[in-house]
């Protein structure tokens, strides 16, 4: 089948989206929790940059992305392991981290909150609010299209092995009214029988990490577990050398080359918005922000 994402597939949907209320209270709990990041690496002089969508956003809104709900950096991968650490010690009791042994990245989670993706029915997975944490590694010089395929496959095989392993009761209920769902599930779901076969989930995941890990310094970096092995290459000055950049009115670290860097993520023209059906938003079948509900948009607790 042709790839598309449970992000894309279900954006298209209108069930479990997120209202505006819902949305700008969970941008206000997402900044919150940005700062407490940067205030954490800046403790521990530890450098990152805003990435993907939340880069976008810094660059072309000086925010979020209207329509987004999420946050993602990427760092060094031994200042991300320096950060688990440093995550733990000062702010033990109010996040939790998931190692990216797990699912490639790391995940920050605050706790005292629920975000349930409608297509996560694994127990083991995040269901907090969360920040995705990427990380940069070594890349080889040249294109490496074999070991590009081979890193998609095994990537994409393990999410297909968890949707098998653990089917969303909540698509399953959508797929009873809507045929595209059920079709796209399907297929996911046979792939992941199929990838079955011949290896365990923890397997690929394995093959994902040895693959991502490459040791030789070569000028380039890259994260190869994002979007795709080879858009996610770059000089290593365009992913080591920062500059601040304003996001909802506090500044954060950019690469100092954003302009290449979101170029070759999303194309020249990223400058544009996009039209509203090609608008790609998360849905989520369970959301509860506990305490942090009565934030502002400064991310700040109202006296």
């Amino acid at each position: 089948m042709k790839y598309k994402s449970s992000k894309s597939i279900l954006s298209e949907k209108t069930t479990h989206k997120l209202s505006d209320e819902q949305l700008q209270k969970l941008h206000n709990v997402l900044f919150h929790m940005l700062k407490d990041f940067k205030a954490c690496c800046d403790k521990h002089n530890l450098n990152y940059m805003l990435c993907g969508g939340t880069c976008l956003g810094a660059v072309r809104h000086h925010g979020f992305v209207p329509w987004d709900d999420d946050v993602d950096v990427m760092m060094l991968r031994k200042d991300m392991e320096k950060l688990m650490i440093a995550i733990k010690e000062d702010y033990g009791d109010k996040y939790s981290v998931k190692d990216p042994k797990d699912y490639h990245i790391l995940n920050i989670l605050l706790n005292g909150t629920v975000y349930d993706e409608v297509w996560n029915a694994d127990p083991n997975r995040r269901q907090n609010i969360f920040i995705d944490v990427y990380p940069i590694d070594n890349m080889p010089k040249r294109k490496c299209r074999f070991k590009a395929w081979r890193f998609f496959w095994a990537k994409h095989a393990s999410m297909f092995i968890l949707d098998y392993k653990y089917p969303s009761q909540f698509i399953k209920d959508l797929e009873k009214e809507d045929k595209a769902v059920a079709s796209y599930y399907r297929k996911r779901r046979l792939l992941g029988r199929f990838f079955r076969i011949f290896g365990s989930y923890d397997h690929y995941n394995k093959v994902v990490m040895r693959l991502a890990k490459y040791k030789k310094e070569t000028g380039y970096l890259g994260i190869p577990c994002a979007m795709a092995y080879n858009r996610e290459k770059f000089r290593a000055e365009v992913l080591t050398e920062t500059i601040d950049a304003e996001f909802c009115g506090e500044m954060f670290k950019i690469p100092k080359f954003y302009d290449e860097y979101l170029t070759n993520l999303y194309g020249s023209d990223y400058m544009v918005l996009p039209p509203p059906e090609k608008r790609e938003v998360h849905v989520s079948a369970k959301m509860d922000f506990g305490k942090y509900g009565s934030l502002n948009e400064k991310g700040e607790f109202e006296e």
